[in-house]
């Protein structure tokens, strides 16, 4: 039996499952109703493994998975700042779980999808405090950004959020993970809407070479 054929039908059992035992999805379930890629219809029934493909059946996601298994990867929830934009939004990441054998696991971001927000080469910056001064965070997060900002359209929606007073000036896209570890480790969790405060602070008070 194929690997494909493996991970289709892991599946396909998971949403047979989720189908039988949950009950029809109401105003207050915690997953947004998003359209079924087979027929259009709002479900809140999605794929298991990667979360970003909805199906309202099991033979709805049965007919796509020829489409669906080559971008059927696990996937963080990024918070993107876009540079067009007027607010935050929420991306999928695709990543591979990989193993060093010095360094332990870590987290290799799809680099495809990477580039698609930033082109070029990318630079990192951690937050680790609300804030120049405040309290520090349960969690660090990681800011991915354009790695020379200087040719780069501004970034409208942190000019948005920081009403113009932007510590540096932000150009590009620009997303933010959560760390999973100590600082400076490459394992990620997915960050969440809650982490736009802390970010904006950042935004705004970020001076260069200033932590």
């Amino acid at each position: 039996m194929s690997l494909d054929l493996l991970l289709f039908l892991f599946i396909l059992l998971a949403i047979l499952v989720h189908s039988w035992k949950s009950s029809p999805p109401t105003p207050s379930s915690s997953i947004a109703k998003k359209p079924c890629i087979g027929c259009g219809k709002a479900t809140t029934l999605r794929c298991s493994r990667c979360h970003a493909a909805y199906y309202c059946s099991a033979e709805h996601m049965r007919s796509d998975w020829r489409n669906h298994r080559t971008a059927c990867r696990k996937a963080f929830d990024a918070l993107l700042f876009p540079v067009d934009g007027d607010r935050p939004v929420l991306v999928k990441i695709p990543y591979t779980r990989r193993i060093d054998p010095d360094d332990g696991s870590y987290d290799d971001l799809d680099s495809p999808t990477l580039q698609r927000y930033i082109h070029g080469a990318l630079a990192m910056k951690y937050v680790t405090k609300l804030g120049s001064h405040g309290p520090a965070l349960d969690q660090a997060l990681i800011v991915f950004h354009h790695d020379y900002l200087g040719d780069k359209k501004r970034n409208q929606c942190i000019e948005e959020l920081t009403s113009g007073r932007m510590g540096i000036a932000w150009a590009g896209n620009v997303f933010v993970l959560r760390q999973k570890g100590g600082l400076y480790s490459e394992a990620y969790e997915s960050a969440k809407m809650e982490d736009v405060a802390a970010m904006t602070r950042f935004l705004a008070e970020y001076e260069d070479g200033v932590p």
